[in-house]
């Protein structure tokens, strides 16, 4: 057997089917296989960032994590059995201002009923043996069940095969890092406790750590780390039951230990996510300690950056260099998290003086915990990250302090008791938000402005963008406006002259001016869209 598609993806976990999802509502051809015969039966990957529950909304599939995740607003942390602090993560500037707890195995089968509902599913059974590129064509040899072998040829193929990438290893690419020697152990947990259950719970000794995470009443995450002078791959409940007593001082009760087992941390990023036709994505392209729960969620905003910007090239929609933005966004932002969780593991398995740090923390954090916990908690969330340098941005103008900035994911506003901002940004455009400024009312030749911005952009872009007007006045005369009579998106926005924001399919702001030429503004999106 041989076939030709535009993409093939390799990898049906979190990342795979997150790119799965995005090419299939946006209509792009494509097979998604795997060669494990199911889907993720553990709980593996827990915690859903803030950033990614917000992707999840722009996409219109949040409300389904919602109905059966379990929020955590809050981080506590002990020394010896004791409180330390609790950095809670309800600071947030966000709709959705806690980490958002599910078992990896529910978040696949809620992304794989996402694509059935495109009428698209994974090919199982199917194990990649063999990749290469050819005059722009990615030639992949998949082996069946049967023993059978197909040839499929594709424009592009995205590697989103795990820590250990048959894709990267056929293509030789370079998977640079450390292996730490300590060895951890992952339990899912039947828990009696009286500790906070919408909090996570992280105990700290000297060189040892263990924390819970609830999954909901009674059910818990928990982590440990070993202290082994040799590796083991088994463990019973009972070493289980007696670990969770003696490191959380009592707190919990182990009733029942399931889907016990054991892991090292391994600490690695390629050097280029891109190879000419391939993508590396997920686990294929970055593995790193589990500390605040980075790893899925990277690997889920990798594809989700990626499908737009193929999708548009493979429509013709796009110049094929907008492409290259990938690895310019994805990279440093990647290279950060790998960076600081391996700093952050190392020095609570391995520095003497940790204890002593993390008090010094704590008395530091309760000092100033408005601002603190304000910028930790976005951090641990991911509304930190921004796209600093990038071909599909503009930085030539400069925002103000306190408004959003290119690069940033670009936040939600409740506008009243029935609308929010993401409720019109729910498509698969550039969309154009025209701000008219808090001011009581727009001059008649402000608004002559945009009518004429709005029809002259509608003309070059009518397939590619979508452009409002947001006003505190009723504009009867104009399409597509968005009435903010409270001025609460102007407000979060910080508007406070007539401003252009430009955001892109992704929901990140790719431009920012208080210029409404037309000029201006089409020679930035010339810049990757045709």
């Amino acid at each position: 057997m041989s076939g030709y598609l535009p993409v093939l993806i390799v990898g049906a976990g979190p990342t795979g089917l997150m790119m799965a999802c995005e090419l299939a509502r946006q209509g792009v051809s494509f097979r998604i296989i795997d060669k494990n015969p199911e889907q993720t039966l553990s709980s593996n990957a827990t915690w859903i960032q803030t950033c990614t529950i917000e992707i999840f909304d722009h996409i219109g599939i949040v409300d389904r994590f919602l109905k059966i995740g379990h929020p955590c607003d809050g981080i506590h942390l002990y020394i010896d059995g004791k409180s330390l602090v609790t950095i809670p993560l309800n600071n947030i500037d966000s709709i959705y201002p806690f980490v958002l707890m599910l078992a990896q195995s529910e978040t696949e089968r809620l992304l794989i009923d996402r694509l059935e509902e495109f009428n698209k599913r994974i090919e199982r059974s199917l194990e990649l043996i063999d990749v290469k590129q050819d005059n722009n064509a990615v030639i992949a040899t998949i082996k069946h069940a049967d023993g059978n072998t197909e040839i499929i040829t594709s424009d592009w193929l995205i590697a989103c095969d795990g820590a250990n990438s048959t894709v990267r290893e056929k293509c030789h690419i370079f998977f640079p890092g450390e292996n730490l020697t300590e060895q951890f152990i992952v339990a899912d947990a039947k828990i009696d406790s009286y500790m906070a259950n919408n909090e996570i719970h992280v105990f700290f000794d000297h060189g040892a750590i263990f924390a819970a995470s609830p999954l909901g009443p009674n059910n818990y995450r928990i982590t440990a780390n070993l202290h082994l002078d040799y590796p083991r791959k088994i463990f019973t409940e009972r070493e289980v039951i007696e670990m969770a007593q003696e490191r959380a001082y009592g707190a919990y009760y182990v009733n029942k230990a399931s889907w016990i087992s054991s892991f090292w941390i391994h600490s690695k990023l390629v050097k280029h996510m891109r190879h000419d036709s391939i993508f590396l994505a997920g686990d294929a392209a970055h593995i790193h300690s589990p500390a605040g729960g980075q790893g899925m969620n990277t690997g889920l905003q990798d594809t989700y950056n990626l499908a737009w910007k193929l999708a548009l090239v493979i429509k013709g929609k796009a110049k094929p260099a907008l492409l290259n933005s990938y690895q310019l966004e994805r990279y440093p932002v990647v290279n950060n998290i790998v960076d600081q969780t391996e700093r952050l593991t190392k020095m609570a398995l391995f520095d003497k003086a940790f204890l002593s740090k993390l008090r010094k923390f704590s008395s530091k954090f309760l000092h100033n915990e408005a601002v603190l916990s304000k910028k930790i908690g976005t951090q641990i969330t991911q509304l930190d990250i921004r796209y600093k340098e990038s071909p599909a941005i503009s930085y030539d103008e400069s925002t103000s302090a306190k408004s959003p900035r290119q690069g940033e994911h670009a936040p939600d506003v409740i506008i009243d008791s029935s609308k929010r901002l993401y409720d019109y940004l729910r498509n698969m455009l550039h969309n154009i938000l025209l701000f008219t400024g808090p001011g009581p009312s727009a001059k008649k030749n402000e608004l002559d402005k945009l009518k004429q911005l709005q029809k002259l952009l509608n003309q070059i872009y009518s397939q590619q963008i979508k452009i409002y007007i947001i006003t505190n006045e009723e504009l009867k005369d104009m399409d597509n406006v968005i009435l903010d009579v409270n001025n609460s998106i102007h407000d979060r926005y910080n508007i406070k002259h007539p401003s252009i924001y430009i955001i892109r399919p992704d929901g990140y702001i790719a431009y920012y001016s208080k210029n409404f030429n037309h000029t201006l503004i089409e020679d930035f999106l010339k810049r990757y869209l045709y």
